[in-house]
């Protein structure tokens, strides 16, 4: 696989920067998705490129994420087992806010990738994927969501966790259809 840093992806810690995504971003995505399948085997139903940079154009933190449904509820230590010698760092349970949270860093405390196990067909992977094809298909969805990524990196540029607590809500409000209204005639 194509070195991740060489395309441009990579944050460190602490920061938020917005770039357009890459068309390669995708197809980068893809592929490593693919490989955190074969890597988690059974312990994984699918590997999904979910997030900003599934789309390409749209602003996003040079980081890959990826969604990966369990078949049962997950268990940290069995995942956690299997992805180690892949290079994945675990970064805890985020619950409702993001399950088993993996980290792939390029070096300490610069991360190119996000992996996220969560149920599968639960309601955390049907809102990865719902939201990833709501924005690839809906460019009045993807530009109420870009306005509000600008917004949220222009008063938080070094507050990642403000920034993407400002998103979720923006996200649900989206899911739930609510960016129709805001739109110009």
């Amino acid at each position: 696989m194509q070195d991740l840093t060489a395309a441009g992806l990579g944050l460190d810690y602490g920061t938020v920067a917005l770039v357009a995504a890459r068309d390669e971003w995708r197809d980068l995505g893809a592929a490593l998705a693919e490989q955190m399948a074969e890597v988690l085997g059974d312990r994984a139903v699918a590997v999904e490129h979910v997030g900003s940079t599934a789309i390409p154009g749209l602003l996003a933190k040079p980081i890959l994420d990826l969604a990966a449904g369990a078949p049962d509820e997950p268990d940290p230590d069995v995942v956690r087992a299997s992805l180690d010698g892949a290079g994945w760092e675990y970064r805890g349970d985020a619950a409702d806010e993001g399950g088993l949270v993996f980290v792939l860093e390029t070096r300490p405390r610069h991360r190119v990738a996000h992996l996220h196990v969560v149920r599968h067909e639960g309601r955390q992977w049907r809102g990865y994927l719902a939201f990833r094809d709501l924005l690839l298909r809906e460019p009045s969805a993807r530009a109420s969501y870009e306005s509000v990524k600008r917004s949220m990196h222009a008063a938080f540029p070094s507050d990642p966790r403000t920034y993407t607590a400002g998103k979720r809500r923006v996200v649900e409000s989206i899911l739930r259809g609510e960016w129709r209204t805001t739109r110009q005639p």
